[in-house]
């Protein structure tokens, strides 16, 4: 009987697993065998990819696969770059969120990562660029979700630096677009927003000022 997708994808899925299993225990030369493995079983399945990727951007290996032959879609590119974020690899994210940026220009949640990669870099006048960027764009998925995000970041970073107006509006503009947001909760009430500010700006905000 023929092997279908649906057996490939199992195997892959299998010796993906037993890859994580063995990366966590830290014998990482079994590990990528057992990713390289689930590819061949399955080489559209990204996850033990993104792994491997991983690896070889964290411990600078000999690239046996490059990331810009095989990550040809913008969100895979975003992916590899939030899993360096994550293993505290900043500066090697970047120019993964830079590509699925030049890929797809109208995509917030690109720019946003982008955004905090900059700024774990130090370099905060690039970072405030892109994070204004994803702030006033309205593509992608979820697009208001990171929109909020970009604005948070920027009013935190006011607020920092003592700036307390601008980082009210930007707060602000945040809540509005997140209002669920704890984060941006706690920051309101830290830079003093009151309910009497709220209400009174709100509508001001809403009708989409420059800020």
């Amino acid at each position: 009987m023929p092997e279908t997708m649906f057996d490939r994808r199992s195997e892959a899925e299998e010796h993906y697993r037993r890859g994580l299993e063995l990366k966590r225990q830290g014998y990482l030369l079994e590990a990528e065998l057992e990713f390289k493995q689930s590819l061949e079983a399955d080489p559209a399945y990204f996850d033990p990819l993104l792994e491997i990727l991983i690896e070889q951007e964290e411990h600078g290996a000999a690239e046996d696969i490059r990331s810009d032959q095989l990550l040809r879609r913008a969100d895979q590119k975003y992916q590899l770059g939030m899993a360096l974020m994550k293993n505290n690899r900043a500066e090697k994210a970047v120019r993964h969120f830079e590509a699925a940026c030049n890929l797809e220009s109208d995509n917030a949640k690109y720019f946003c990562g982008l955004g905090e990669a900059l700024a774990k870099t130090g370099q905060m006048r690039e970072a405030r660029e892109k994070l204004r960027i994803a702030a006033n764009t309205t593509g992608g998925s979820n697009s208001e979700k990171y929109r909020a995000r970009a604005h948070y970041l920027m009013g935190k970073w006011h607020l920092e630096e003592g700036h307390k107006t601008r980082a009210r509006r930007r707060l602000m503009m945040a809540y509005i677009l997140d209002p669920k947001s704890e984060k941006t909760a706690k920051l309101m009430k830290k830079a003093g927003i009151s309910s009497l500010q709220k209400i009174f700006l709100l509508p001001k905000l809403k009708k989409g000022q420059n800020i």
